[in-house]
């Protein structure tokens, strides 16, 4: 397997090489063209010079001589083309001979690739006040001639080329090297992190950012991985510890008790039954709620949806809790509108569940004297179930983790009774119903929790 760096500077060379061969074989072409082009037309004056030139001999002396444009032969044995000059019927006047300038270019350049094979020849008609008086026949071992400052400017334009692009080639290489390493480099750092926590390292985390929006978005999508699966792994731990203890207790203290009315200890008084039974209970209780967590997680979840008549229900739920917290010295309060009505679809178990386990936490938490406050209300859409209480409160820090399952705020199991699954369980019955719910609180001034569910319209 290829790195990511190889296989960028690989890629970035390849596509720039082929955009140089593109770009150079344009070039190239578009050049020859407009060069074959210049010198057509540079051939097309040099014709028309030549007959001018006959022309103007013809005018002078009337007639055609033998030494009529002999000037013209130095030209064309200089830049290898033949000029020959017929009259008007056709016959030679005087001629130049193709093979002399072979012979003459291969004795001083034995390597010259001239031969008669590449010989071509073409006639144009001289004229005078609109009447033929001669013929001109121009031969060259070409369509077209090129002299030798051509051939040199020609070949200083491709050597141009050819060591612009090696400069070029060497510049992107260069360059891609750069570009590779500066996306490879976070990439494979981001990718040893996330190697670290597939290994069992949940601390790994990667601190240097990258002005790469995408690769920016995977560090901080594994770094924010790496934290829910350090907080996972702490919460597994707790849930191993919690569960274990709020199993054990129950099981100890039944055990002991039953040892000692077995053994004659304890006599089996009806006090002494009834506190094992409340641990027989308790010990249900978690039970149950471990089961409804296993429901939720295996969607086996059953509810009955009906519509719910929320002033009603709450209602009774308040009912239910006057003698708690009588008990506890606590005031407790209702408050809904007198004069609307709020329905919503929901399973009547669950809805129930949801705010009791709420006013159980609120009069849990609320020292004597304290107060706990239910309150509805609704808005066009939605109605809002608010249990609002005058407790301990909870640390800022520890609110986004208080629906975690077996989280506990406070860590001393001994100060404050509970399995740390109460939450979890509204959130998920929440969840199901389709609404929302979310926490605020102050530390010593109490906790206000808040359901949103939509409202049913009949």
């Amino acid at each position: 397997m290829k790195s990511i760096k190889y296989r960028l500077t690989i890629t970035i060379s390849i596509s720039a090489l082929l955009s140089l061969l593109i770009a150079y074989i344009v070039i190239n072409v578009t050049l020859n063209t407009r060069f074959d082009a210049y010198l057509q037309v540079n051939q097309q004056k040099r014709d028309e010079r030549i007959i001018s030139t006959f022309r103007e001999n013809y005018s002078r002396d009337d007639v055609w001589y033998k030494t009529t444009g002999k000037a013209i032969e130095r030209e064309a044995e200089s830049s290898k083309f033949t000029v020959s000059l017929l009259d008007w019927n056709r016959t030679s006047v005087w001629q130049m001979d193709p093979v002399a300038i072979v012979e003459k270019e291969r004795e001083s350049n034995e390597d010259s690739t001239i031969s008669m094979d590449q010989y071509v020849s073409y006639e144009l008609p001289i004229k005078s006040e609109n009447q033929i008086i001669g013929y001109v026949v121009i031969g060259q071992f070409s369509p077209l001639t090129m002299s030798s400052d051509d051939e040199t400017f020609i070949n200083s334009i491709t050597v141009g080329i050819l060591i612009s692009a090696f400069i070029a080639i060497f510049v992107i290489i260069i360059i891609a090297l750069i570009v590779a390493r500066q996306l490879s480099d976070p990439i494979e750092k981001i990718s040893n992190t996330a190697y670290s926590l597939s290994t069992g390292d949940l601390s790994a985390r990667e601190s240097i950012g990258t002005n790469v929006m995408e690769i920016e978005t995977l560090r901080k999508s594994i770094n924010d991985l790496g934290e829910k699966l350090e907080r996972q792994d702490m919460l597994r731990k707790r849930l191993v510890s919690d569960v274990s203890h709020e199993l054990r207790n129950p099981l100890n203290i039944f055990q002991t008790n039953l040892e000692a009315i077995i053994d004659g200890i304890l006599p089996a008084s009806p006090e002494r039954l009834k506190s094992l039974n409340e641990e027989v209970i308790r010990f249900g209780k978690l039970i149950d709620n471990l089961n409804i967590l296993k429901q939720f997680e295996s969607e086996s979840m059953v509810t009955k949806i009906v519509v719910l008549d929320m002033k009603k229900l709450l209602m009774d739920v308040y009912n239910n809790f006057q003698a708690i917290a009588r008990e506890k010295n606590i005031k407790i309060k209702y408050d809904y509108p007198k004069k609307s009505d709020i329905y919503i679809l929901g399973d009547k178990h669950s809805i129930y569940q949801v705010v009791t386990n709420l006013l159980h936490n609120a009069l849990k938490f609320t020292p004597r004297n304290g107060s706990v406050r239910l309150r509805l209300s609704k808005d066009y859409e939605h109605c809002y179930i608010r249990i609002i209480d005058s407790g301990i409160g909870i640390p800022k820090d520890e609110l986004p983790n208080v629906f975690e399952r077996f989280y506990r705020v406070d860590k001393s199991r001994e100060i404050i009774d509970g399995s740390g699954i109460g939450l979890t369980i509204v959130k998920n019955f929440v969840k199901i119903h389709g609404g929302t719910i979310k926490v605020e609180s102050e530390v010593g001034k109490g906790t206000t929790f808040i359901i949103k569910f939509d409202l049913y319209e009949s």
